[in-house]
């Protein structure tokens, strides 16, 4: 009963907080390319025709490639495809509510059959009540998306373990983890990284076995005794087969599905622009690649320098961006989240004002899922590892490429020996394997982003925040604990002091940093209100939007000027309302505009950077 109340205000708060703090608009440049290809994919289409003039439908993050004469998204297909049914269903919002509240329902799932009954519960409550979790699912992002894809994988992947229907498990855990790359392909590579190490080493490990003891049977020329006939032998060796095919099978079927679905990107990108190899991130910014050296990143421009990305500049990201989440993941922080603290979530990116700390269990639930002595002594070396250089705040981590290079080397070698112990061992325990499976992803994750060119706050962390679940079934480990060696009053004083700590979460943190970003990008309904109250009959609405240089300092119309209605207006130029720029204010460009749609009622709004007016609101001389 818990959960499935879990489960209904995950849903619930997807519901309140993208109506009333995203007005169930796209408030991003991301989310603006998403909701364009949904449309797109939601007529039957993969591109669209480059609509001319171009520079008069121009959007954020979509590009209209004048190669092939087609518009598209520059992101890959897998969370537009998805959006795509709830552009059909006339409610956007409802993929990412479902998406959340499913979420919740395995990571309960998957902590109650690894673990215990309480950790599922408390790892649920932990995602539901997560302040991430909570402003991504009221986005129109395709982060819960991910989260979701990402636990099902684990939950799959959990299953073939078990070897009951593995290769039914291993096709549903390829499927999720399929598209998690259509989805986030980067994400996809931290996430399985830890799951692909393991499940190497299980395969390495039957085959050691399964030759060992075959060596230990007797040669065919030595005599065998009366009483050890071959039929043991026989079906020993058979056993130990079938065990090695058992544990490969469902890894190739995962393997192969993974790969099936991933191939969607190369399609989608040969649709685009006729070559299913081309980054087609670069086609808006041609520095925006994953990699370090002067490939990639902004700093690789001559007039920021040149050098591009390095180790330096990703580790200086990740401490930004893990600032803020150590807030963020549970809303556990030291301090209020007051107008300066909205304030800088709006503008800033660096270190977050306040101290979080919603990791204060994790080390203590790492050790106690690491049940033997040696593993434990592993886990408080590898904290100390981390995380003397980070508080101690060594020069190291500032200056040489070279020494953070080495340090993430031996983070690299200490991850790699529990699997090879637990598979080569008979100490194959299962929650000490996924405490360490659950450590790799969020080491995965946060690792593999060191090699994209910037962070990510605005919309919180959302660079991890696919690694949720993890931390939440780790940090819930401690408060089992304490369950377990409760009697029955206890407990229910332990789950009491849990329930408040997440409900005064919701009311004293979660609640004014999601609603830093009411209005953000000064997107919201009014802008769309303001065009209805200027209708004069039932005609669809053309808005034509002007450069007015005179009305302020800007020298350019910015999108977020008019972004409301940008995120109204279908790739078709069918919609209700159609916004279109005129960005030269030529007298010629907006007559060409208007003859394009003859039958629709012309609103004038005129625009200097990001502030806006309509032709009846401007200045009177």
């Amino acid at each position: 009963m818990i959960v499935l109340c879990l489960v209904f205000f995950s849903f619930f708060m997807s519901a309140l907080v993208s109506r009333t703090v995203f007005d169930r608009l796209p408030h991003l440049e991301d989310e603006m390319a998403y909701v364009y290809q949904a449309r797109v994919f939601a007529r039957g289409d993969v591109v669209i025709d480059r609509p001319e003039p171009w520079n008069a439908y121009w959007q954020p993050f979509v590009i209209g490639y004048e190669e092939t004469g087609t518009a598209f998204s520059k992101y890959t297909p897998g969370w537009s495809l998805l959006l795509a049914m709830g552009v059909t269903l006339g409610q956007m919002w409802v993929i990412n509510a479902f998406c959340a509240a499913l979420t919740v329902a395995l990571v309960y799932r998957l902590g109650r059959e690894v673990f215990s009954e309480d950790v599922g519960v408390i790892a649920a409550g932990l995602v539901a009540f997560s302040p991430m979790a909570l402003l991504l699912n009221g986005s129109l992002m395709g982060h819960t998306s991910a989260l979701l894809m990402v636990t099902l994988f684990m939950f799959a992947f959990w299953r073939v373990t078990q070897g009951k229907r593995a290769l039914l498990w291993g096709t549903l855990a390829g499927v999720a983890l399929g598209m998690l790359v259509m989805t986030r392909a980067i994400t996809a590579v931290g996430i399985s990284a830890p799951f692909i190490i393991y499940s190497g080493w299980r395969v390495i490990a039957v085959i050691y076995h399964t030759v060992s003891r075959d060596r230990e049977g007797l040669p065919e020329s030595q005599h065998i005794p009366a009483e050890f006939t071959p039929e043991p032998a026989y079906y020993a060796k058979s056993t130990r087969r079938l065990a090695f095919w058992s544990t490969l099978l469902p890894l190739v079927v995962l393997s192969v599905v993974t790969v099936s679905f991933s191939l969607a990107v190369p399609v989608y990108n040969n649709a685009a622009t006729g070559d299913p190899t081309l980054n087609l991130y670069t086609l808006v910014w041609e520095y925006d690649q994953i990699g370090f050296g002067t490939c990639c990143g902004r700093s690789s421009l001559p007039d920021r320098g040149g050098e591009g990305h390095t180790l330096v500049k990703g580790i200086r990201h990740a401490r930004f961006d893990l600032s803020l989440m150590a807030a963020d993941l549970f809303g556990w922080a030291r301090g209020t989240v007051d107008e300066d603290v909205q304030a800088h979530l709006q503008v800033q990116s660096d270190y977050f004002p306040l101290l979080g700390l919603s990791w204060i269990l994790i080390p203590l639930g790492l050790i106690l899922g690491m049940r033997y002595r040696w593993a434990q002594v592993w886990v408080v070396a590898g904290l100390l590892w981390i995380f003397v250089p980070f508080v101690a705040d060594m020069d190291f981590l500032r200056t040489s490429n070279t020494q953070i290079r080495d340090w993430l080397i031996v983070l690299g070698v200490w991850m790699l020996l529990p699997p090879m112990v637990f598979t080569l061992t008979p100490l194959n325990d299962r929650r000490a394997v996924w405490t360490w499976l659950l450590a790799g992803v969020i080491v995965g994750l946060v690792g593999v982003h060191l090699a994209y060119w910037i962070g990510s706050q605005r919309y919180s962390t959302r660079y991890y925040f696919e690694a949720l679940p993890a931390f939440a079934l780790i940090s819930a480990l401690p408060i089992a604990w304490l369950l377990q060696h409760a009697d029955r009053m206890r407990k229910l004083a332990i789950y009491g002091v849990f329930g408040l700590v997440l409900i005064w979460s919701l009311y004293a943190y979660s609640t004014p940093r999601i609603d830093a970003l009411h209005d953000f990008n000064f997107i919201s309904t009014a802008q769309i209100d303001a065009v209805e109250a200027r209708r004069e009959d039932d005609r669809p609405v053309l808005v034509i939007v002007s450069f007015a240089p005179e009305l302020g300092n800007d020298t350019i119309i910015r999108w977020r000027s008019y972004g409301s209605l940008m995120g109204v207006t279908s790739p078709y130029r069918d919609s209700e309302i159609v916004a279109v720029r005129n960005s030269i204010s030529s007298e010629s460009v907006r007559e060409q505009l208007i003859a394009q749609f003859p039958d629709r009622q012309v609103i004038d709004l005129y625009v200097n950077g990001n502030d806006a007016w309509f032709a009846d609101e401007l200045p009177v001389d």
